[in-house]
């Protein structure tokens, strides 16, 4: 950059709740960027640690950093939404507390984002102590760049700590839907409303630990137990939301969302495995390792049958 009023502002928007052991190594890597014009919005979701502590001592001795505080915990997408709200930013950057960026994150994200709406870059994972696993979320997913909304029906491979997007993306996804996370959510308006770029380099040092929301090490700290019970439940809300939006893809997912409430009364679910067969390359994109005949099996069976079969998994749906 020729000089500080050249770059745009670019806004780092955390997100933080009882995230005292890892919050300050993260907020000395946002601080260490090499991108010369940003901000760091942060909103604390009613942190009962030394959290606050900790992002009062950092706001003291940078001015870049703007701290809120929620007087009552909002959960993690309404407080998502709050922080990218009060951003002021061209582009916005979403942050996790537990992670540690890259110092040319920033820019070499800006660097290609060029006239796409979304631009994101691959993670490397550690361990809760830091350690390398010697593993990329490309490792195990595969890395989606276009404007296709229907990949991100089932799947999703763009975390919000990868994200730089432009401030217009906001415009069209919010309010956003408490369903599944904000950073899939903001994906599938990405890819919606305009395109989405993939830089193929870890820039983000991704935290796999016991409170992850996900776990892609696959270490075993994150239990999924009692996940069954709720995903017929959830995946309809959400094939619901992606209905609502105005894409050309809007058919396609109505008739989804009338076949998925369907199966709650049905035994065997020929229809929607007849609907997803149409856009099986595009649904099935981001899973390395689901076959359409897995996949079709799956969504053959209606609930009547999942019930018969198990219903110890099933029993808080009928």
């Amino acid at each position: 950059m020729n000089s500080f009023d050249a770059a745009p502002l670019i806004s780092i928007a955390v997100c933080t709740y009882n995230g005292e052991r890892y919050l300050a190594e993260q907020i000395h890597s946002l601080l260490s960027q090499t991108w010369s014009n940003f901000e760091i919005i942060v909103v604390d979701d009613n942190s009962l640690d030394g959290t606050l502590e900790i992002l009062k001592n950092f706001a003291a001795k940078d001015s870049r950093i703007k701290l809120y505080c929620n007087s009552k915990n909002l959960g993690t997408i309404k407080n998502f939404s709050l922080c990218m709200s009060l951003c002021r930013g061209e582009f916005i950057a979403p942050c996790d507390q537990d992670d540690i960026w890259h110092p040319e994150k920033l820019t070499k994200l800006h660097g290609v984002i060029g006239s796409h709406i979304l631009a994101y870059c691959d993670s490397e994972l550690i361990s809760e102590s830091g350690e390398p696993l010697n593993m990329r979320i490309s490792d195990r997913l595969n890395m989606y760049e276009g404007n296709d909304p229907t990949v991100f029906t089932f799947w999703n491979c763009i975390s919000g700590h990868a994200m730089l997007f432009e401030r217009s993306l906001l415009d069209v996804a919010m309010p956003m839907p408490e369903v599944k996370f904000h950073d899939w959510w903001l994906a599938f308006m990405a890819a919606t409303f305009g395109e989405i770029k993939y830089l193929n380099e870890p820039l983000v040092q991704y935290r796999q630990h016991a409170n992850s929301q996900t776990d892609l090490s696959r270490t075993g700290q994150k239990k999924e137990s009692g996940n069954r019970k709720r995903l017929f439940i959830e995946r309809g809300e959400w094939i619901q939301q992606l209905a609502k939006a105005p894409s050309l893809h809007k058919a396609f997912f109505v008739e989804l969302h009338r076949l998925w409430l369907n199966q709650k009364n049905e035994w065997i679910s020929i229809q929607i495995v007849r609907h997803l067969a149409k856009k099986s390359g595009s649904l099935l994109f981001i899973n390395k390792n689901r076959s359409f005949m897995r996949f079709a099996l799956k969504h053959l069976w209606g609930l009547k049958a999942k019930v018969f079969v198990s219903p110890s998994k099933y029993s808080d749906l009928v």
